[in-house]
């Protein structure tokens, strides 16, 4: 082995002592056979008569390669990371030289390049470096990497961490960092005294937070990106909105004192604010802010934000994804990285326990939903409420759930501001390098309880004896300004008390008397106004037709797999035959095709939903050959806008939180999630509730987001039957979203199109579709080609009826109208008209009113579902059905009683079941 060779491996890289005998034999045959450095550490060891190495200078080598590893991956356990309460660590390696077996003398004889090569022409020698080691691993800023599996990211963070300059600023910029600061302070401070007991969930202890989000965006103009996207909790969430994103004093302290705030907006529409009728508090509220102070235009955004800690990381990724992407064009979008980035900040207590980090986490290097790495900042209390770490995590820190993500974690003294921008230049550093997350474990502590009603003291004494007596940090970054000579005390002094001055000034501004309490909530009219379904002329056979043949035009070299092609080929015979019909999936990908024509951008993510759950859609073909991907839509004349389809991973709450806020940032884009099973949507419930529902009533949030949720009951018991379509029902308010349950391929056709339609206008609104199943190659379901030229979406389908002999009307929704229409197929009760609701929130009543009062006849009216009677449409429908209802008809229920299960076990048993819903349904007498 050459010397060049052993160059590339001593202990540096944890080479093993079997090596280093095998190079010190080499030695022996010839000293320069190895490398200089080398050579000095053989010299130095010492040898034993037979010219091996002695026992004691294995030893020395073992102690060495030992030590090396252990600074370098325990560090972070000694290191000077706690402003207070400090935790006792058990049975920690130890760091000590001596403990292991090492003597400084030999050190001194051993050259620094031998400990990290980055380090030879620093350093005269191995105790130096090692000196130099134990300091930078055991500071204010400690580090984790050493798990890592890529060795160039290991490499990378070595040099970078070991090579860093010391941490000073010049005597300017401390002076502005000390003003920035005191303002932070100062601001809460300031609502404290002059808002008793008022709850602002303060930042006070980790102060540098704000300072750190400053210097990112300095930082981030170097690099030319020009999108800061932010998510947070609560804490501290009103000093980034007055100080980062730049929200006036008056604003604030308007919101406080119950008074107008945006008579003090600025005129200049820099930062943009809104609000819902409804409202929300104002430590969830979020905003946004056009900055250029940085050299370039910087827009910078705070998510809204309900309560649920940790539940908006997502959204924000998918709020960063989107304004990553260019979709203006066909095929799939433009991705660049640095167009934008997300920090999401967490609670020490949240991030290690709730599950949607660990969701978000895996979302960081897949195609679909990466941002190019987010810089993640745990704001570490190190408290939960009253919980102490002891009770929340099972780990040592709280930012341990990165490391199983092969994340770096950056842990950092809060205390000292100065080690607080280092730490963030090494996050974004590292996130243009490798294009992956970095996690800052901002410790610190919280000045009061967790609201400042709260009295900590009774729950946690011995934390809070300790809080109390600490320094706030501007009185400890000041103090350290003074003591360097950068300013006088008297100059300290002045710079805190301006800070108070401001807040002062702003106050003064204000007409206390000028308040703004409601009465009552009014919902705006706009609000109110329904979605039209006007016929579509431009919708033509020709242009259908042409899309279809696009759809078959495969590359010469592309083998689709052979059953497949034959159940694709299908899909040409309804522009053949006029009898032939077009399927679910059909037409989807019709519907699809038309939509990124007008210049929509189609994005869809789901579990298997490049294929479909139940093999129908195959969006995304794949050669049989070698396994190359095809996407037809790509392929489709005149396309204006991108088809972008992924499978996710098998995760709820995180996906629809990514794809949701994908949406609001992209309205014009119509973003689709579809679940495995609709039961699968339970997992994401907050989103449905706090972000989708009411979103736009809290925050004036706006989305036209799409969910696909297969529900129906066909005998696959109770987990896979129900997309719990009574939730959404009982969540639709407002005209806050549409709820469909369709029976027609055409109808489902034209609802996309209308929904693309009102994509980024004021009508916008989520669109929840209870997907078939079995339903999807239904022949009563499906649709000529003729049903889908020139036509509009239908809320209702009444089927032919003769009003003259009409008694009873059954008013269904989705597999059960389907079920009801099939019996009619063989029996066909000329008493008996079926209406199919296709669209269930906002409910048609006018429709279905015009129908029953034209029946002159008519005694009842059925409400027939599958669902148990306490599920489903019935209980939300009842009182807007007995709104329509005629004088003197009878009203009554048909379907299964009511259970705390969704349906049955057992199959036969559910078609039992389902045969006597039918039969009951179709009795024109009582007593049949």
């Amino acid at each position: 082995m050459e010397g060049k060779a052993y160059e590339e491996a001593p202990m540096r890289f944890g080479m093993n002592l079997g090596l280093l005998l095998d190079i010190h034999d080499s030695y022996l045959e010839n000293p320069n056979n190895v490398s200089d450095e080398m050579r000095t550490l053989f010299e130095n060891l010492g040898t034993s008569q037979d010219g091996s190495l002695s026992q004691d200078a294995k030893q020395n080598v073992k102690g060495m390669l030992r030590l090396l590893d252990e600074i370098r991956l325990f560090g972070h356990l000694e290191a000077d990371i706690y402003p207070v309460y400090e935790p006792e660590i058990k049975n920690k390696p130890s760091l000590d030289f001596k403990e292991h077996g090492i003597s400084d003398e030999l050190l001194k004889n051993v050259p620094a390049s031998l400990v990290s090569p980055h380090l030879g022409s620093l350093y005269d020698n191995a105790s130096e470096a090692f000196n130099h080691l134990y300091e930078v691993y055991t500071g204010p800023i400690a580090y984790q990497f050493m798990h890592i599996n890529d060795s160039k990211e290991r490499q990378w963070l070595k040099e970078t961490i070991e090579n860093q300059d010391e941490v000073n600023l010049k005597s300017d910029e401390k002076i502005e960092l000390f003003k920035v600061l005191s303002k932070v302070e100062g601001f809460e401070k300031y609502l404290h005294k002059n808002f008793v007991g008022a709850k602002r969930f303060s930042i006070e202890g980790l102060d540098t937070m704000v300072p750190m989000l400053e210097h990112l965006l300095k930082l981030m103009a170097k690099e030319n990106i020009p999108n800061l996207q932010i998510g947070m909790a609560h804490r501290g969430r009103l000093n980034v909105l007055t100080h980062i994103l730049e929200k006036p004093y008056e604003m604030m302290l308007s919101e406080f004192m119950h008074t107008d705030p945006m008579k003090f907006l600025p005129e200049d529409n820099s930062l943009s604010l809104t609000s819902g009728w409804v409202g929300d508090v104002k430590y969830h509220l979020g905003g946004s802010k056009l900055r250029t102070d940085n050299g370039i235009d910087q827009q910078i955004t705070l998510a809204n934000n309900p309560s649920h800690l940790e539940v908006v990381s997502p959204v924000v990724q998918g709020k960063t994804r989107a304004e990553q992407e260019d979709t203006d064009h066909n095929g799939l979008p433009d991705l660049d990285f640095n167009r934008s980035l997300a920090v999401l900040v967490h609670g020490d207590a949240a991030f290690p326990a709730q599950g949607v980090v660990f969701e978000s986490l895996n979302l960081g290097k897949l195609d679909g939903y990466t941002t190019g790495g987010s810089i993640h900042i745990v704001a570490n209390n190190r408290v939960g409420f009253t919980t102490e770490e002891f009770d929340a995590r099972s780990t040592d820190h709280a930012s341990d759930a990165a490391l199983s993500f092969n994340l770096p974690v950056f842990h950092v003294n809060a205390d000292k501001p100065e080690h607080v921008l280092r730490t963030i230049e090494l996050a974004l550093k590292y996130r243009q390098a490798f294009n992956k997350d970095a996690v800052i474990n901002l410790i610190g502590y919280r000045r009061y309880g967790h609201n400042e009603m709260d009295e900590p003291s009774t729950t946690n004494p011995m934390l809070y004896k300790e809080v109390k007596a600490h320094d706030t940090i501007e009185h400890i970054y000041g103090s350290q300004l003074v003591e360097e000579k950068i300013i006088s005390k008297e100059e300290k002094e002045n710079i805190i008390e301006d800070a108070q001055k401001e807040m002062r000034a702003a106050h003064d501004k204000i007409d206390k008397t000028d308040t703004v309490i409601k009465s009552e909530i009014e919902v705006p009219e706009a609000i109110q106004e329904g979605l039209k379904n006007e016929p579509e002329p431009e919708i033509t056979l020709e242009r259908l037709k042409e899309i279809n043949d696009a759809l078959f035009e495969y590359p010469e070299d592309f083998t689709v797999f052979k059953k497949l092609k034959q159940v694709l080929d299908r899909r040409k015979l309804p522009f053949e035959d006029d009898t032939a019909l077009v399927d679910w999936a059909h037409a989807e990908a019709l519907a699809f095709a038309t939509i990124n024509q007008d210049g929509t951008p189609i994005r869809l993510t789901g579990q298997d939903s490049q294929r479909g759950t139940f093999a129908h859609r195959h969006a995304v073909l794949h050669d049989s050959e070698n396994g190359r991907e095809y996407i037809p839509l790509h392929h489709v004349p005149d396309v204006k806008a991108t088809f972008d389809i992924h499978n996710s991973p098998l995760s709820e709450a995180a996906v629809v939180g990514f794809d949701y806020g994908y949406n609001v940032e992209n309205k014009e884009s119509l973003v689709i999630w579809e679940a495995q099973y609709g039961d699968f949507a339970n997992m994401a419930q907050v989103y449905f509730d706090n972000f989708m529902s009411s979103g736009n009533a809290k925050w004036g949030e706006t989305s036209g987001f799409t969910l696909f949720l297969p529900h129906g009951q066909e005998g696959s018991g109770p987990e896979h039957s129900s997309a719990r379509l009574e939730r959404f029902l009982h969540l639709g308010a407002n005209q806050n979203m549409t709820v469909v349950n369709l029976t027609s391929t055409a109808n489902y056709f034209y609802l996309l199109r209308r929904q693309a339609r009102y994509l980024n206008t004021d009508k916008m609104r989520p669109l929840v579709i209870m997907s078939p199943k079995s339903l999807l190659r239904n022949q009563l379901v499906s649709n000529p080609v003729d049903k889908f030229i020139g036509n509009h979406f239908r809320e209702i389908i009444v089927e032919k009826h003769d009003k003259s002999k009409v008694k009873k009307v059954l008013l269904a929704h989705g597999k059960m109208a389907v079920d009801l229409l099939n019996h009619q197929k063989d029996n066909n009760p000329e008493e008996i008209a079926l209406i199919r609701i296709e669209q269930l929130y906002p409910f048609p009543g006018e429709e279905i009113k015009e129908v029953l009062d034209s029946i002159e006849n008519l005694d009842e009216v059925r409400f027939v579902q599958e669902e148990p009677k306490n599920m489903g449409a019935y209980s939300s429908v009842l009182p807007k059905i007995l709104d329509i209802l005629p004088q003197n008809v009878k009203r009554s229920y048909v379907g299964r009683p009511i259970s705390s299960s969704p349906a049955e076990g057992d199959g036969e048993t559910y078609k039992k079941i389902q045969q006597n819903i039918i039969e009951k349904a179709m009795k024109v007498q009582e007593d049949e």
